[in-house]
């Protein structure tokens, strides 16, 4: 729907649909090292592999499992319940105008998308289709998302502003109990090209994490994060660009051990491009952390992002190479080194061809 000459538009979907689901049980299997998706750590140091043990992997050489989906007989009968609208204000057509409030105005530019998804389990011939009721009992999985983000200048090179309000919440009810993930932020940009050659971007952000498993209680966490993000970039030219940044970021848990992280980010990073044909961009990393509670839990791994207390370091560099209309070579490489562990270097090559 577009309305007041395309200033205002708005989008509104509803589905709903009957069907069956198999019960979620899943394993974990090991693969060659780097190929997977997840990392196992021993919390207990009892040498077992346990299903509250595995961490989604934060580097790429720690990713050695997957996660596979065992078969099952058992299926549940589902009924699901999908919302979806977004309503956006483009005062932009207001540029044209010579009143000076809808002058201001036509800086503006706002977004907001709603969704919500419901799965419930199905009992009998009953049929819901209101998404906002909730059947405790018989959930077995929702998706809810809010999101705002209001623009100033827009598109634009000199002073782009834009704030975004960000509300999710994702529950799933598996073998093992249901999880759920909630997470509420604001977050502020700012962008403004400075002269021909300088790019100043700021971002600042408070968010409240939080995470509940009905049978792991040593996963739940409710995190208060704040982070601050200035970069200065150095634009030579079209093709090439270096940076500097630091992100001062705090992570306080509010809830079990209490752990709390004050952490520094200083880094820089540069930007190639060769007509289209090539391109390298490369980083170098310094994490500084203070980390106050017990390093080996789920939380605290959640906390660090998989680095540990103390000074970290990360790089990486990455060249792509188009060879032919029909081939790309990839080339990559990855450094680390903690605290605790030796200096730790992973490289891939990667070569795609197009049909």
């Amino acid at each position: 729907q577009r309305l007041f000459d395309n200033v205002v538009t708005w989008a509104t979907s509803f589905e709903t649909n009957s069907g069956t689901l198999p019960r979620q049980d899943f394993t974990y299997v090991e693969v060659e090292p780097g190929q997977g998706t997840y990392t196992w750590i021993d919390y207990n140091n009892n040498d077992i592999q346990e299903l509250n043990e595995f961490e989604i992997a934060q580097f790429q050489d720690q990713g050695n499992y997957i996660r596979v989906l065992l078969p099952n007989q058992v299926f549940i009968r589902t009924h699901q319940k999908r919302l979806s609208q977004t309503l956006t204000l483009n005062f932009q057509k207001l540029s044209s105008s010579e009143d000076k409030r809808q002058k201001f105005i036509s800086h503006f530019y706002n977004q907001t998308s709603y969704l919500i998804d419901r799965k419930e389990e199905r009992d009998g011939n009953t049929f819901n289709i209101n998404p906002f009721k909730s059947a405790n009992n018989s959930e077995l999985a929702l998706n809810k998302s809010v999101r705002n983000v209001l623009f100033y200048n827009r598109g634009k090179q000199n002073y782009t502003t834009s704030y975004t309000f960000l509300a999710n919440t994702n529950r799933n009810l598996l073998s093992i109990g249901f999880q759920q993930n909630k997470l509420t932020s604001h977050q502020l940009n700012f962008n403004h090209k400075w002269k021909t050659n300088w790019l100043v971007n700021a971002s600042a952000s408070v968010s409240v994490n939080e995470s509940e498993s009905e049978n792991f209680t040593n996963r739940n966490f409710k995190f208060d994060e704040a982070r601050l993000f200035p970069k200065i970039s150095y634009l030579f030219n079209e093709n090439a660009q270096f940076d500097v940044f630091y992100q001062y970021t705090t992570k306080e848990n509010k809830i079990g051990g209490q752990e709390s992280l004050t952490q520094n980010n200083y880094g820089c990073s540069f930007t190639l491009n060769s007509s289209q044909q090539s391109a390298i961009t490369g980083e170098i990393n310094l994490f500084s952390n203070t980390f106050a509670g017990d390093t080996n839990t789920p939380v605290a791994y959640q906390m660090l992002e998989g680095l540990q207390p103390g000074k970290n370091f990360t790089w990486s560099l990455l060249a792509q190479r188009k060879l032919t209309k029909f081939l790309d070579l990839n080339l990559n490489y990855f450094g680390r080194k903690t605290p605790t562990s030796k200096t730790i270097h992973t490289g891939t090559i990667q070569l795609k061809a197009y049909f």
